[in-house]
């Protein structure tokens, strides 16, 4: 390592000229990708979503000449596909395609506390037809849109001077112009959650099936991708501001989280530069845990 060379922190955690999309970018962590993003001079944010009224607001507060709302159904391939046909009007290539979008599923709450097999009974059962839903959305949708962007991120690598299709050896195409100071791939980014790997139930079975899953797919696809140049990473969310946590105190005491609080803003927006800067061109295959210390204290496989 040449540690004579300057270290310029604004350079290494920067999305600067990147195009990124993001599915379930109108609210909460999705939200916060695209306002860190946006704000650290990414060329394009594509927001994917189906509540299209939530996208343009988002893309409205943080910059429309950046951000641009695009309502899509994960769970529909034809609804993906036409999203990535739209993307493709405006831009050439994706370098970061951010699998965000999730639902919470049938609630299970307080099955911990359950007095009687009957009581497990009915509220393992409870709201049955949602775990199909949960699966489409927060799983077998990973598969297929990253699947639909393959191409548009191949080609941010083609962009960048490296050699495209199956390789044994990651190198640049002779004569291709390219920042030798920057030895980024393209890269997928799956968001799962510390439910993946917490054995106590804390929001519901299908959601922590769900997210296990999509932990897992997410490592799975560093391992398919690695030969053609794209990179697979996973975040693993505790308590954040969202949808999904609306109610939240925000205070916790320290045999639940010892941080005491939900993550903030902040701890996000430095999470996901972090991932998309240089500073994260030599991650793939990893999970990153970014709770506060949550599953420290609880059951865990992680």
């Amino acid at each position: 390592m040449d540690t004579s060379k300057p270290i310029n922190p604004s350079d290494l955690f920067s999305a600067k000229g990147l195009t990124v999309v993001i599915t379930g970018g109108g609210s909460g962590i999705g939200l916060a990708f695209a306002t860190s993003l946006a704000g650290s001079g990414a060329e394009k944010v594509y927001l994917l979503g189906r509540r299209v009224k939530n996208l343009e607001d988002a893309a409205k507060s943080i910059n429309p000449d950046i951000v641009v709302p695009i309502q899509c159904d994960v769970t529909d391939p034809s609804s993906v596909d036409a999203a990535v046909k739209q993307i493709e009007k405006q831009s050439s290539h994706v370098d970061v395609l951010i699998n965000n979008a999730g639902v919470l599923g049938p609630d299970h709450k307080g099955i911990d506390k359950a007095q009687s097999i009957q009581e497990l009974q009915e509220i393992m059962k409870r709201d049955w037809s949602s775990w199909d839903t949960s699966f489409q959305t927060n799983t077998s949708a990973i598969v297929n849109v990253s699947a639909a962007f393959l191409h548009l991120l191949d080609e941010a690598n083609k962009k960048r001077g490296w050699a495209t299709g199956r390789k044994e050896v990651m190198e640049r195409v002779e004569g291709a112009q390219y920042d030798v100071n920057d030895p980024r791939t393209s890269q997928i980014i799956t968001v799962a959650s510390i439910a993946s790997f917490n054995r106590f139930v804390t929001a519901g079975l299908a959601y922590s099936a769900t997210k296990a899953g999509a932990a897992m797919l997410g490592k799975a696809l560093a391992t398919l991708l690695a030969p053609f140049g794209i990179r697979s990473n996973v975040i693993a969310p505790g308590r954040f501001p969202s949808d999904m946590t609306a109610g939240d105190s925000g205070s916790f005491p320290v045999n639940q989280i010892p941080a005491s609080r939900s993550g903030s803003y902040e701890d996000m927006a430095s999470m996901i530069l972090f991932l998309v800067g240089k500073s994260g061109a030599y991650h793939n295959g990893n999970v990153q845990v970014i709770d506060g210390g949550r599953l420290s204290m609880m059951p865990s496989t992680y």
